[in-house]
């Protein structure tokens, strides 16, 4: 009795339970970090530096990507962005945007301040989904700046010292906010209480790079039958309505299977290639992409920087004045 009881629990609870992993990973990384660069501001104990934390850095990926297809090379500042980012797109290709609705941290903060004013408001508004032509063009915007890079620039901007420090940059930016930084942050999250899920279904241009690679994949939720309860359609976090097509395969879908999970009538099924996928082999599917990806850059030498602790002595006290 109890196990099955923990089994649903899991079942019920599973991508909630993802996400919670990963947000604590990403949590510890970003403590890590602050610990990190205290030591060099203020003379704290060393703390290492934690290479996972590269993750928040996918323009510099995207870069980095550019510079392997042109170079030929891995870039030996930052490797880690890189492999994260292409794991992170391998899994829009196979699994549709899965990454989206089981392990990015922003996407959880999202639904839980969304989830706090349905609870506050009784229900939150969709918004018009024509807001997310912004995500495209906040895309369109960053490849229109990286696209056109030649071969030198891109190396160029590797071995730069603000890329060196980028990671570092980026804790400074949230640990000294600017006004507009505080204000533009605050309608953001004052807004996702009222309309669901607004940074990832209108801004966020890394979820509209993994939209348009997620038309490659054989992901999608199967309709076999409807009596037009339409809870699936409420339960959606992408403000989608599964019930009104056969087979859900839009890039906005973000494979979290609350439509499935809403359904008392089981008419609708997670698929992959047209063949039916249990929640939980889904979920080891990303997880074993991401970490796979890990091993391999771990035992092939493309993980750790190649940043000495003396060039971190000599970049820190300087970084105010870096910049692009």
């Amino acid at each position: 009795m109890e196990l099955n009881g923990a089994r649903n629990f899991l079942n019920n609870h599973l991508r909630r339970i993802s996400q919670l992993f990963f947000f604590a990973i990403t949590a510890y990384a970003w403590i890590r970090l602050y610990l990190f660069v205290s030591h060099f501001d203020y003379g704290t104990p060393y703390v290492e530096r934690p290479t996972s934390i590269e993750a928040f850095l996918p323009i510099g990926a995207l870069v980095s990507l550019k510079n392997l297809i042109q170079n030929g090379f891995i870039d030996p500042i930052h490797p880690a962005a890189l492999v994260i980012f292409t794991s992170i797109l391998l899994t829009a290709v196979l699994l549709k945007r899965g990454f989206c609705g089981w392990v990015c941290p922003i996407g959880f903060i999202s639904e839980v301040v969304t989830k706090t004013g349905e609870r506050l408001t009784g229900k939150v508004m969709l918004g018009s989904r024509y807001l997310a032509v912004i995500k495209y063009l906040l895309l369109a915007f960053f490849l229109y700046l990286i696209l056109p890079m030649d071969a030198a620039s891109t190396a160029a901007f590797l071995f730069s010292p603000y890329w060196a420090i980028a990671d570092v940059k980026l804790l400074d930016f949230w640990l000294k906010p600017g006004t507009l930084t505080i204000l533009v942050t605050g309608l953001i999250v004052i807004a996702t209480l009222f309309v669901r899920n607004v940074w990832c279904r209108f801004l966020c241009p890394y979820g509209a790079l993994l939209a348009l690679l997620s038309y490659l994949s054989p992901a999608s939720i199967k309709k076999s039958d409807c009596v037009g309860c339409l809870r699936c359609d409420e339960t959606c976090p992408s403000g989608l309505k599964p019930s009104q097509v056969d087979e859900m395969k839009s890039p906005e879908c973000i494979m979290c299977f609350e439509c499935v999970k809403s359904c008392p009538y089981g008419y609708l099924t997670p698929a992959i290639a047209g063949k039916s996928v249990r929640k939980e082999l889904y979920a080891l599917a990303i997880a074993g992409i991401i970490f796979g990806f890990f091993v391999v850059a771990k035992l092939t030498g493309h993980w750790e920087t190649a940043l000495t602790y003396a060039d971190y002595r000599k970049l820190m006290p300087i970084r105010h004045l870096i910049s692009h």
